[in-house]
């Protein structure tokens, strides 16, 4: 009994933290058995499960009105869900060698600097948390400034020299690259602004909370997987994802007491 109450509290903490977590983890249960199960939609919950997480780190990086906790827990969540989506459809082509080495070389930059920088760094600890400063000269930073975020591009260019992948799911990756592009430029460029809160907010305050965000997931993807194709099915998807993104908004983009308000920072071996 001693041993269940701490998880009991870290799992009731994760969930009334933020509704972004609980409504995540809906949001991504529905749409593997909702549109996936249901109605037998492989590709649009590869497509649907696989671009969250930058959508969540722009949210973190650029209001900065997040706690470092719920960012992360969000950020694992849906980056987690992107690359088992995106790893069920290339893995199960036939391997190419040339593709796999050029997706590990990728890999290997973006996991030694996660290391170099620690969990609370990688993630914007001094960003959102006001974590002091640090000069990271370690390998990868001694031979990139942005190793993360470039091997992230090279692992998903990588995946394009398998002629099967390109064949069918080139935009897939080529998506990926564009938004890892994307998110180097807003860590070299980006300054901290306070978001006006949106009149939808305003005038669907319950919508705030996790329990009407994650029953209007529920019910989107559930109308989804029923309806199996045509508009009710398109209408299912889009309530669905649109209930995730306002809760998302509603918790990323207006200051929270936890979070810090450190200065700008750049990955280039700063973290």
């Amino acid at each position: 009994m001693a041993l269940a109450d701490p998880l009991a509290q870290k799992v009731q903490d994760a969930l009334t933290a933020s509704p972004s977590f609980p409504v995540g983890i809906a949001f991504v249960v529905m749409v593997v058995l909702g549109i996936g199960g249901l109605a037998g939609q492989w590709a649009v919950v590869v497509y649907g499960l696989s671009f969250w997480h930058y959508a969540i780190y722009a949210l973190a990086f650029v209001p900065r009105a997040v706690a470092l906790r719920v960012f992360e827990r969000d950020a694992v969540l849906m980056k987690g869900a992107s690359l088992v989506v995106f790893g069920a459809v290339y893995l199960t082509m036939t391997p190419d060698i040339l593709s796999l080495a050029v997706v590990a070389v990728g890999l290997l930059f973006n996991l030694s600097a996660a290391r170099a920088l620690g969990t609370d760094r990688t993630y914007y600890g001094y960003e959102l948390a006001a974590l002091q400063p640090k000069l990271v000269t370690s390998f990868p930073y001694s031979v990139l400034s942005h190793p993360m975020l470039t091997g992230n591009a090279v692992a998903f260019t990588g995946t394009l020299l398998n002629d099967g992948f390109r064949a069918e799911w080139w935009p897939l990756a080529v998506a990926h690259v564009i938004l890892n592009l994307a998110m180097l430029v807003m860590e070299a460029r980006a300054r901290p602004r306070r978001l006006d809160r949106p009149a939808i907010l305003d005038r669907l305050p319950w919508l705030a909370g996790w329990p009407a965000g994650l029953s209007l997931v529920i019910a989107g993807t559930l109308l989804a997987g029923v309806a199996g194709s045509g508009m009710l099915f398109v209408l299912g998807c889009a309530i669905a994802a649109l209930a995730y993104a306002i809760v998302l908004l509603e918790a990323y983009a207006w200051p929270n007491s936890e979070a810090g308000s450190g200065p700008r920072a750049t990955e280039e071996k700063i973290g």
